[in-house]
Formats: structure tokens, sequence, C-alpha cells
């Protein structure tokens, strides 16, 4: 169960950071600019899916 669980929060942490650093990237390309607002939500989404995807990450290595 645990196995699932933690397989389920990598997949997940790793979706969001892979989605906040498309925008980003896509964004910054096509020239758009973002509200400041967006940006800082998308940077707290991003600085709080990091700590998980690393913390699933070294469970999955220990296994």
């Amino acid at each position: 169960m645990m196995d699932k669980k933690n397989t389920m929060l990598w997949s997940f942490s790793l979706l969001i950071i892979s989605i906040v650093t498309v925008i980003w990237g896509v964004c910054n390309i096509a020239g758009i600019e973002l509200p400041d607002v967006a940006v800082r939500i998308m940077g707290v989404i991003d600085i709080c899916a990091i700590p998980v995807l690393v913390y699933t990450s070294i469970k999955k290595k220990g296994r």
C-alpha cells in the first residue's frame, strides 16, 4: 500500500513540476508576460512539489 502511495506522490509531484516549467518556458519563448500573481503562485506550487519529489525519490531508491 505504501509503495503505491509513494509512486502516486512521486508521479504527481513530477507532473506538477513539469507543468509549471513548461508554462514558464512557453511564455518566455513566446514573449508572453505572466501576471506577477500567477508567477508567484506557480513558484510556491513548484517549491512545495520539489521536497515531495526528493523525498519520494529517496524512498523509491531505498527499496
